[in-house]
């Protein structure tokens, strides 16, 4: 049974809600109990720069050049509890309409664009929440830190690696 693209588009969101709400839901009660407003928008416009880093930049960054380095770190089961996820395709029934022909090398090129914003979003969120555990550990709140820079890792370190793992992927398939 295939399902509409409205309901596969709300069981992809699905996801994106349980891991916003888990990792959003503590910075956001920090930064209204805790945090100086102007130390906010602070922090919001220096993390919204982050959005601009061109590709060369984000390159530096990846993790490696082998998806062996992702898989060490289990990156490649991230995409299991995701939006897109293999189960939500099999619950979507298979998705036919949304499944990227290996032969389709414009879509394989709209995919690896997609992995950028992506990645720069999470880019984005991880230094929000890194100034954010600092200001936190600054300020005496060491809970508050550790559980900023833990729902770091799972918001946004394991999101961007996962992003480059599929470009890697990618990358082997276009050539």
């Amino acid at each position: 049974m295939m399902l509409s693209k409205g309901r596969v588009n709300s069981l992809n969101a699905v996801p994106s809600v349980l891991w916003s709400v888990l990792c959003l839901g503590p910075l956001a009660v920090f930064c209204y109990e805790h945090m100086e407003r102007p130390w906010i928008y602070g922090f919001t416009v220096t993390s919204l720069l982050t959005y601009a880093l061109p590709v060369s930049v984000l390159r530096y960054f990846e993790l490696g050049s082998r998806p062996a380095s992702y898989r060490a770190r289990e990156v490649h089961l991230v995409i299991h509890v995701t939006q897109d996820s293999p189960f939500i395709k099999r619950l979507a029934g298979g998705m036919q309409a949304r499944r990227v022909r290996l032969s389709d090398r414009a879509a394989l090129s709209r995919l690896r664009a997609v992995t950028y914003a992506r990645e720069r979003f999470h880019w984005t969120m991880l230094v929000f929440f890194l100034l954010t555990s600092l200001y936190a550990v600054f300020f005496g709140h060491w809970a508050w830190a550790l559980l900023i820079a833990v729902a770091n890792v799972i918001y946004n370190v394991y999101p961007i690696w996962l992003q480059q793992y599929i470009r890697l992927r990618l990358q082997r398939i276009l050539k």
